[in-house]
Order: C-alpha cells, then sequence, then structure tokens
C-alpha cells in the first residue's frame, strides 16, 4: 500500500507541475531527447488514475494511523470505499470497476459477519463515549 500511496503523490505532482513538465520537454534538443511529452489522453487518464486511486491512499492513511488498527474501523472503511468509488465519475471507469469487484471478492463477506458488524457499533459507542466523557472532563477543569 505505501507504494499506492507513492505513486498517488507522484501523479499528483506531476499534474501539479504539468506546465513546467511540458515546458522542459518541448524545449530540450530532439536529439538529447529520451522523453516525449505526454499526449491530451495521457494527462486525462493520469488524472483519472488520481481520482480512482485516492480513496484507497486515504483509507490506508487512515489506517496507518494506529499500530494495530481496531477492529470496528474495518466495515465503515470497506463500505466508505465501496461508496466512493461507487460515486466517482471522473475517474478511470474501468479500473474503478475492477477496483470495486476486488474489494467486493476480497471484503464483501465482512457484512454478513456479525459479530464483526457489532464489534463496529460497540466500538462506535466506546469512541463516542469516551470522546464525550473527555469533553465533559476538560470542560469541568477550566
Amino acid at each position: 500500500m505505501l507504494l499506492l500511496m507513492m505513486q498517488v503523490t507522484m501523479l499528483e505532482r506531476l499534474l501539479e507541475h504539468r506546465d513546467a513538465v511540458c515546458h522542459a520537454l518541448a524545449s530540450s534538443s530532439s536529439g538529447t531527447r529520451d522523453v516525449e511529452n505526454l499526449s491530451p489522453e495521457q494527462w486525462t487518464t493520469a488524472a483519472q488514475l488520481i481520482s480512482t486511486l485516492r480513496p484507497f491512499d486515504e483509507i490506508t492513511q487512515l489506517m496507518s494511523r494506529a499500530s494495530y488498527p481496531p477492529l470496528s474501523l474495518i466495515v465503515p472503511a470497506v463500505d466508505g470505499l465501496r461508496r466512493t468509488l461507487g460515486a466517482l465519475t471522473d475517474g478511470h471507469d474501468v479500473l474503478r470497476d475492477i477496483l470495486l469487484h476486488f474489494v467486493d471478492e476480497n471484503f464483501g463477506g465482512i457484512f454478513d459477519d456479525d459479530e464483526l458488524c457489532a464489534a463496529t457499533v460497540v466500538g462506535s459507542f466506546i469512541c463516542c463515549c469516551v470522546n464525550s466523557r473527555s469533553l465533559a472532563f476538560s470542560v469541568l477543569q477550566h
């Protein structure tokens, strides 16, 4: 997943500096030019790849915040990933459909796991209670 995150970041930087990249490639002498400029279709594909892969990058960052992500994050993360990918309209359609298929194939069964769904609800409830108590405690101290 680290590789995916790096690729998304590199594609984002490439698109941010598109004008400079195009200018540098156009101004280099044709005899020493090893890299051709991207076509307009290739630039569009790069932008579509970013929007299609970004949800995976965001989920990876979310899960990487803790040494051991809590079980209660799995169902919401997969559900959010499926919904986000399904709602994409500006991404690469073929890649999006393949990724959705793989998510469903590998994680689709989690919604049938009653214990995992219960852990999600209990985990969310505990987080709400802890956050409320922390807030109440900090208010009482001031």
